[in-house]
């Protein structure tokens, strides 16, 4: 198994390549200029997209013949009491991706935000079963990754990729989950293999119903799902990036309470 700091080393340049990848797109962008789909939002380059719609289609057999069944029994037997509770406590596990995240966009005052929320959430709420510090003004969860921390620094999709079973993703926050995982407990803690599994497979599962409903959603409005979750997931990304952009001072931007809310 890779030690901590070449598992980083092998982030970093995956991320630099996603970089260069990202400056060849901007670079052929003249090309395209006059495409008028250009004009319904941010768009990424879909070079290998015969491998992506397999994908496509491999995951959406897999979550309408298994995740949307699944998920009718797990809701019934579950209450969405129980739900949130394993919610909390994920999303509680997850302090550290978040809290590294913040620190590296150069925002002090999400850290502190994060820093404190684990720490009452923790410690009053039960390990995070419960969160309280939600109730506090300004205490509210955030959305913070290592994806999100690159655009924030310019570094753009690279190209589009579909993650078995994981959906949506591209190059750039491909990378971004390498470094996410890199940040959980789990990973420098030297925790067993079963028990980081069983962490991240109960929280991703626990989310599962609301996923399973918004893509059926999806599927039922548009024409082409493939295209309509492609364009869905870049326009929701790009909106990620600028509102941390806008929000952080360091970029020109103004601070505000209303930036990356809802936690992962």
């Amino acid at each position: 198994m890779l030690d901590g700091k070449r598992f980083l080393v092998i982030v970093l340049l995956l991320a630099a390549f996603a970089g260069l990848a990202g400056c060849a797109s901007k670079k052929a962008a003249p090309a395209a200029a006059a495409d008028p789909a250009d004009d319904f939002g941010p768009v990424v380059a879909d070079p290998i997209e015969p491998w992506n719609r397999f994908w496509f289609a491999f995951n959406d057999t897999l979550y309408m013949g298994v995740g949307k069944p699944f998920s009718a029994v797990y809701t019934r037997v579950l209450p969405k009491y129980g739900r949130d509770r394993i919610e909390n406590a994920y999303s509680n596990f997850l302090f550290p991706v978040r809290f590294v995240n913040a620190v590296l966009q150069l925002r002090p005052d999400m850290a502190s935000r994060e820093l404190g929320r684990f720490l009452i959430n923790s410690t009053f709420g039960l390990g995070g079963l419960y969160d309280l510090a939600a109730s506090k003004p300004d205490m509210g969860p955030q959305k913070l990754d290592f994806g999100q921390t690159l655009g924030v620094w310019g570094f753009g999709h690279g190209f589009y990729l579909v993650l078995p079973v994981l959906g949506p993703s591209s190059l750039r926050d491909g990378i971004g989950m390498a470094g996410d995982v890199a940040a959980q407990p789990t990973t420098y803690l030297n925790t067993p293999i079963v028990l980081t599994l069983a962490i991240s497979g109960a929280g991703r599962v626990n989310r599962f119903p609301e996923m399973i409903d918004i893509y059926e959603e999806l599927k039922r409005s548009s024409i082409e799902p493939y295209t309509a979750a492609r364009d869905a997931y870049v326009q929701l990304r790009a909106k990620v990036i600028e509102d941390a952009r806008r929000s952080n001072p360091v970029f020109g931007g103004h601070k505000t309470s209303e930036a990356a809310t809802t936690a992962p």
